[in-house]
């Protein structure tokens, strides 16, 4: 699921969200915005937090592959 999906189902302010993950509200308005890509112990923060409704695969972009 995607970041602002979570955020939006759950009714969360990205600040208020921010605060849970423990990091800058900054840092997740650039993830939202696509101008920042999270390093890998921000994303296992934000899995863990929303226990696993947004995953490692949901910030990697994948390419379609011809069998």
């Amino acid at each position: 699921m995607k970041l602002s999906t979570y955020l939006a189902q759950h009714e969360l302010s990205p600040a208020a969200f921010a605060v849970r993950v423990g990091v800058p509200a900054s840092t997740i308005s650039r993830i939202l915005n696509g101008q920042r890509t999270p390093r890998l112990e921000t994303i296992a923060k934000i899995a863990a937090v929303t226990d696993g409704a947004v995953s490692v695969s949901d910030f990697v972009e994948t390419a379609g592959v011809a069998a």
